[in-house]
């Protein structure tokens, strides 16, 4: 096969994910401009979009099909970053009688439900892959595409499966959703072992498209916090404490073991091309949950930042993209 295989995967990260939307609203923007055609749509240049959470959520809006011409994707980059903006304040309906997890699921299902309908994996518009796990079998699950056009019980409802990757554990309680013939699985957020499904995405396109010898793979992150721990911090033993400790310390070795394998396996692929953009959140706030119009405000404007110094970077993509 000669065709480069193209790959979009975004990370998780809560209302974080305003980061990558932002940069890929840009993204689809220019590619719009260099190409002549202003209804050309980001997922129209890309052969699999994956994500965990934020960025699974991400995914689905981007694959949403027309409701008319079920081949194009319906929304633009830019209503799913306006999405974003107004995301939070439905979404993070807080849990006022206590217990584990922050936050009510109830506004975060209404929304889904309300975005996708009864939209189905199978009718996005090109292929996905969206992580979750399963509490019930202890193992990873991939929401794919690919499998869920030949088989109902590869086959599920966008609005739950958006709903069992954006169920972090502490943040919203576990999903209990359905695939269409029937199997009931419990879920909960991918970013247990996939903060980062940049190296899921890569082996599944090599499954979808086992001929294909060059591929260009895109991997957003949401932010890069450079977080340290004091001495107190870390002998603090209460279980709220740890429990932050040691979410974040996961999230962090995940992410940077991806990006170390990712470059290690290209560096043996010359005539393909890894690509990590991964902004800086120095100065911002880190919170996956901060949803607050002033904290929104400032992620997008750090995205719009971030964007404006990697120009070299944005040209490199458009290029490869737009196939000038």
């Amino acid at each position: 096969m000669d065709k480069t295989i193209k790959i979009l995967s975004i990370d998780g990260g809560g209302i974080r994910g305003i980061l990558p939307a932002t940069y890929l609203s840009i993204l689809e923007e220019n590619l719009q401009e260099v190409s002549g055609n202003m209804n050309l749509r980001l997922a129209q240049c890309f052969d699999l979009v994956a994500g965990t959470s934020t960025g699974g959520l991400l995914s689905c809006i981007y694959l949403t099909p027309d409701d008319n011409v079920p081949s194009v994707p319906k929304y633009t980059a830019r209503q799913a970053l306006e999405f974003y903006l107004g995301y939070g304040n439905s979404a993070f309906a807080l849990n006022t009688s206590g217990g584990f997890h922050k936050y009510l699921p109830t506004g975060l299902e209404t929304g889904l439900t309300n975005f996708f309908g009864t939209l189905k994996l199978s009718q996005l518009v090109k292929s996905c892959y969206i992580t979750a796990y399963d509490m019930i079998h202890c193992k990873p699950y991939f929401f794919d595409s690919y499998p869920a056009k030949k088989a109902p019980g590869n086959d599920y409802f966008v609005k739950d499966i958006a709903r069992a990757t954006s169920a972090l554990p502490g943040i919203f309680p576990p999903a209990s959703v359905s695939s269409l013939d029937g199997s009931t699985h419990t879920f909960i957020d991918g970013s247990i072992f996939a903060y980062n499904p940049t190296l899921q995405a890569y082996i599944a396109a090599r499954n979808i498209f086992p001929d294909a010898e060059d591929f260009l793979i895109v991997s957003l992150g949401t932010g890069l916090s450079q977080k340290t721990y004091t001495t107190a911090q870390v002998e603090d033993a209460h279980e709220k404490n740890w429990a932050g400790l040691l979410a974040d310390t996961a999230f962090s070795v995940q992410n940077d073991l991806t990006h170390y394998q990712l470059e290690a396996i290209f560096k043996e692929k010359p005539r393909s091309k890894y690509i990590r953009l991964q902004p800086s959140l120095h100065g911002l706030n880190c919170e996956l949950d901060n949803v607050s119009a002033e904290n929104a405000h400032a992620l997008y404007k750090a995205g719009l930042e971030f964007v404006n110094d990697n120009e070299e970077i944005m040209a490199q993509l458009l290029d490869c993209l737009s196939n000038r």
